[in-house]
């Protein structure tokens, strides 16, 4: 089988071309594509070993670029993610995900692909205050960020119903983990206390998330690849809501300080409150969430002690970016 994963190199394909290495090693043909806007991305392009592998630096916008035929299978991990981001550039963001995943399906439908695996956000439901939507819930997103997100999965939907393409769609919660760039809430707070600063945290920090370690979202998409679904939506969870003061406390206690140590600074434009999932149809294909939250937490924190020179530089241009994060780019 040969398997196209597009942002292979970003923070979950990263973590989801590492497991596919380790489960399947020799037995599929892997072909990746990555734009390397990221520090972080260039690093672990760089780190990645396997000779079965080829890989093309480039946007999915220019998809028609590469000279590749006989794909069997797409998975998309490439977008841009960070909701602060969104704000203040979001033209960046309709022109990634919504232009860039318009780009991948046709390409996907003229080269005859079997199925395309595209991954969404539970960010598409919007904030909601008690429910956990299911994979039917109608959509409200709220950030350029989740609508790009949103308008996407209404593309794959239109092309699997237009053209009869085979696209699941999964809807991962809040992941966490090793390689998420440092401009995400868990990695920005952690670099911040070893750099000698203070964990920063919107508003009140009551704001609510379901957290969701990479690797059980990687799991949940292998799993969803070994049952056969087609034209299928899943959510995936874990069970695990946490608000963002309750994240910090974690990590001042990790690292035992008080807390001092945590600032609370001006809310996001439009914060949504609460994201939840019910991920029972998951469930009912053999897929559990495993990591504990706490346990990998303090795992997290060892990584980026002992790997300042994966994450500086992003780091340096997260601080400058931080400073416009409300404000439209000028």
């Amino acid at each position: 089988m040969k398997l196209l994963v597009t942002g292979c190199f970003g923070f979950i394909g990263y973590n989801f071309l590492n497991l596919l290495q380790k489960k399947y090693d020799k037995e599929l043909e892997i072909v990746g594509i990555d734009s390397l806007n990221f520090p972080t991305s260039r690093i672990n392009h760089k780190n990645f070993q396997n000779t079965n592998f080829d890989f093309y630096q480039i946007d999915i916008n220019d998809i028609d670029q590469i000279p590749v035929k006989g794909v069997d299978l797409v998975i998309n991990f490439a977008a841009e993610s960070h909701v602060d981001n969104s704000i203040s550039k979001p033209i960046g963001f309709i022109d990634s995900n919504v232009r860039g995943v318009g780009k991948l399906l046709y390409w996907s439908l003229k080269n005859k692909v079997d199925k395309f695996i595209h991954i969404s956000t539970d960010e598409v439901y919007g904030s909601v205050e008690q429910e956990f939507p299911g994979e039917d819930n109608s959509f409200n997103p709220s950030s350029p960020y989740s609508a790009s997100k949103a308008a996407a999965e209404h593309i794959c939907n239109a092309f699997s119903r237009t053209y009869g393409q085979n696209i699941i769609m999964v809807r991962p919660s809040n992941n966490y983990g090793i390689y998420q760039q440092p401009e995400k809430l868990i990695p920005y707070s952690i670099v911040n206390l070893i750099s000698g600063k203070n964990i920063e945290i919107y508003g009140e920090g009551k704001n609510i998330r379901h957290w969701l370690h990479v690797s059980d979202t990687c799991r949940a998409i292998m799993t969803i690849l070994e049952k056969s679904s087609e034209n299928e939506v899943f959510n995936i969870g874990s069970g695990d809501y946490f608000d963002n003061l309750h994240i910090a406390k974690n990590l001042i206690e990790i690292f035992n300080y008080d807390n001092s140590r945590i600032t609370f600074v001006e809310d996001r434009l439009g914060h949504d409150f609460r994201y939840a999932v019910n991920f029972d149809k998951l469930q009912s294909i053999g897929w559990q969430p495993k990591a504990d939250f706490k346990e990998e937490l303090e795992k997290i924190v060892y990584w980026y002690k002992n790997n300042e020179e994966w994450w500086i530089d992003s780091y340096k241009k997260t601080l400058n970016d931080r400073k416009k994060r409300n404000s439209l780019d000028q």
